[in-house]
């Protein structure tokens, strides 16, 4: 048995924290993982797993073995990619994880060139905005919006966010503009809540601060904020990210301009091993290009009166 595809397969049932979910994403047989894990354990005459019915851990020379197998195997995939990078043209599975609203307004819409660009790549996309472990849920590309946790991971910068307040052009003919943050006290506001505190977001402003508004709706789902701004329900604070095409399109106005601040950056993430990655490093370019071409657009501006 090949000395290589067992230290991986051993690196892969650590990983998981079990042979079932190893074989499962191997692809293999629960019998063959055994296999291989025990042909090391032969090699090399030692115990690399304590093993029940109900539990797996490493021995100490287990996790001499993970640690030296990993450095090996990362060894060995940038040998080939070194020499095969001239030719190497972006194929397999590539499992992303990001957050809905960029997979519902950025990614999703672009996807279908994406495929035909590369056909030999096969996406396996999950929506989600908790911090994944890469590993431990085999996934390739992480987006996520908000501080970077120092993880060891490549982070590349796609976006600076904004926060940008607006309401319909109908609810400014009706009731007016605010003149500065502390006029929005005089306005129907629309107030997020944040999920797990249940309190209210306060709206971020440059030079004046944080400011909590008195609203008469305040929501969860910011989806539902968003639909009840068009409506003309009241004044919100979004995301750029979340309101670019409504504002583009005319459905909503941009208010306080000049005291508009900067939201979360947003991020691609992905191991360092995966950084020479045909389909890795083709994925990142391209939403990197469409984050990029979503930065450039500019909504038109409504002064305060």
């Amino acid at each position: 048995m090949d000395r290589l595809d067992a230290m991986r397969v051993f690196c892969a049932v650590v990983d998981a924290g079990g042979f079932s979910r190893a074989a499962e994403r191997l692809g293999m047989s629960t019998s063959s993982v055994t296999t291989h894990v025990a042909s090391l354990e032969a090699h090399f005459r030692v115990k690399l797993l304590h093993r029940t019915t109900r539990s797996m851990s490493l021995t100490s020379e287990g996790s001499q073995c993970y640690q030296h197998a990993l450095q090996l195997l990362a060894d060995m995939q940038e040998l080939e990619a070194r020499l095969h990078d001239a030719a190497d043209t972006p194929s397999g599975t590539l499992r992303v994880d990001m957050p809905g609203l960029v997979s519902r307004l950025i990614v999703s819409p672009a996807l279908p060139r994406f495929l035909a660009q590369y056909p030999d790549i096969t996406v396996r996309a999950t929506v989600s905005d908790r911090w994944l472990d890469m590993v431990e849920e085999g996934v390739d590309v992480m987006i996520r919006i908000g501080p970077v946790a120092d993880s060891g991971l490549v982070a590349r910068q796609l976006m600076q966010t904004s926060f940008i307040c607006c309401a319909s052009p109908d609810f400014v003919r009706r009731y007016g503009l605010p003149a500065s943050p502390d006029a929005l006290h005089d306005f129907a506001c629309l107030g997020f809540m944040l999920p797990k505190a249940r309190r209210l977001r306060p709206w971020v402003f440059k030079g004046a601060g944080e400011v909590v508004p008195q609203t008469r709706f305040s929501s969860d789902h910011a989806d539902s904020l968003l639909e009840l701004c068009k409506a003309g329900a009241g004044i919100g604070q979004f995301l750029s990210l979340s309101v670019a095409d409504a504002l583009r399109s005319g459905e909503l106005l941009p208010l306080l301009v000049p005291w508009q601040a900067d939201g979360p950056l947003v991020h691609a993430l992905f191991q360092q091993r995966q950084q020479r990655a045909a389909k890795v490093r083709a994925f990142v370019d391209f939403v990197a290009e469409l984050f990029a071409a979503r930065a450039g657009i500019q909504a038109p501006i409504i002064p305060a009166s």
